[in-house]
């Protein structure tokens, strides 16, 4: 297991990280989200010892980095897929991998099997599209079996084939028991593999759940209405307590009342209901909630 603890990571006038703490559990799919600039790269580049913590430390296994024996085995991670030298083969490159850290050279062509690219390993990395950088990048993470594997934008240039191979490569390590960590923009991708969440913002831990957890929270589900008088409706429910929004094509979306009371509102006041639906909101929609306020670089 890794452990981050009170890590921070401070650029001249800037926290990129800020006393951010969890931990990175075996046996588990997490997303890791969050906006331009929340502090995903920099915590990364942490746990792998490219960036020294200003503060805090990374903890893997009960060591640091700098004292495993063998760290391909216990973190294999793809970072940039476009870090490779464009001149080396794929098989080239995993060789040099193998050479240096003493793995088994057998595990090459296993790797390569694995992420499709047995046919094109000894075809210049230069000619390879971005989607097969990526695959590359993924079987050197993998080379040296590692007990957790941490993915960033792992999804980028993969084609529908591509994006299926890889949602079910995920769940495969997870149930191996391996710690996987995905960082990804594209909610719908991380919403298909992910058991737990976790959401920064500025640098800040804003949510440490499992997707079980942020379907009971109370901000994660709302239901929608539409009535006759969704005018008076929406008075009546607010003196009851209710936490209400605009909604789509005239709607209500309504928090903090069961669909229940709403009912026996409505029809002691003589408010015909059209519709009245529970919504569960997408894992977007609940990250744009989380980070409201907390984007660096926003668009106008």
């Amino acid at each position: 297991m890794i452990e981050i603890k009170s890590l921070t990571k401070v650029y001249k006038d800037k926290v990129a990280v800020d006393n951010l703490s969890f931990d990175i559990k075996p046996g588990i799919v997490t997303g890791f989200l969050g906006p331009n600039g929340a502090g995903k790269s920099t915590t990364m580049r942490m746990i792998l010892n490219l960036v020294k913590p200003s503060k805090g430390e990374v903890i893997i296994d009960g060591k640091h980095y700098i004292d495993l024996n063998q760290p391909i085995s216990k973190i294999g991670a793809l970072i940039d897929a476009d870090a490779l030298n464009p001149k080396l083969t794929a098989l080239q490159h995993l060789r040099l991998m193998t050479t240096a850290s003493g793995i088994p050279s057998s595990r090459i062509i296993e790797m390569l099997e694995k992420t499709g690219l047995e046919k094109v390993k000894d075809k210049q990395i230069e000619e390879y599209s971005l989607g097969m950088k990526q695959r590359l990048g993924i079987a050197a993470a993998l080379l040296g079996n590692p007990e957790t594997v941490i993915l960033d934008e792992p999804f980028n240039g993969l084609d529908v084939d591509g994006i299926k191979w890889l949602r079910s490569l995920a769940k495969n390590l997870a149930e191996e028991g391996k710690a996987v960590l995905v960082s990804s923009h594209l909610m719908s991708e991380v919403q298909a593999i992910a058991e737990r969440i976790i959401v920064l913002a500025q640098g800040k831990l804003l949510a440490d759940m499992s997707v079980e957890e942020i379907s009971k929270k109370s901000y994660s589900g709302y239901l929608k209405i539409k009535s006759e008088n969704n005018s008076k409706l929406e008075d009546l429910l607010k003196k009851n307590g209710a936490y209400i929004s605009k909604g789509e094509e005239g709607s209500l979306q309504v928090r903090n009342v069961e669909s229940e009371k709403i009912g026996i509102i409505a029809k002691e006041n003589y408010i015909a209901i059209f519709e009245l639906t529970r919504v569960q909101p997408s894992l977007e929609e609940l990250f744009i909630e989380l980070t409201e306020g907390k984007v660096d670089y926003k668009s106008k």
